[in-house]
């Protein structure tokens, strides 16, 4: 019933069968939780985790991370509160 849908593709251009994009995200994040069993603790997992979501984050968003980093904690430091402006997307553009 669904062998329509399934090679779509190939009646329409604009369809793609590559997931590379999503594969090539997510393999640092793999590579991560096999390495995390060497951390020695809950709490070096979870910084570990934080860490890679901002890393992760700026990379999506085309930024450096080492200057979103330094603005972010410039910005911080100046008692900012607003921290939906304090994104990668945002506070770097």
């Amino acid at each position: 019933n669904f062998w329509n849908q399934i090679f779509s593709y190939r009646n329409d251009g604009e369809y793609s069968i590559d997931n590379m994009a999503a594969e090539r995200a997510i393999r640092p994040i793999t590579v991560q939780r096999k390495n995390s069993l060497f951390f020695g603790s809950v709490k070096g997992i979870q910084n570990s985790a934080i860490y890679n979501t901002f890393i992760e984050t700026c990379k999506q968003a085309g930024v450096s991370f080492r200057d979103y980093f330094c603005r972010l904690l410039r910005e911080l430091k100046k008692g900012r509160t607003d921290y939906e402006n304090l994104l990668p997307m945002t506070i770097c553009k």
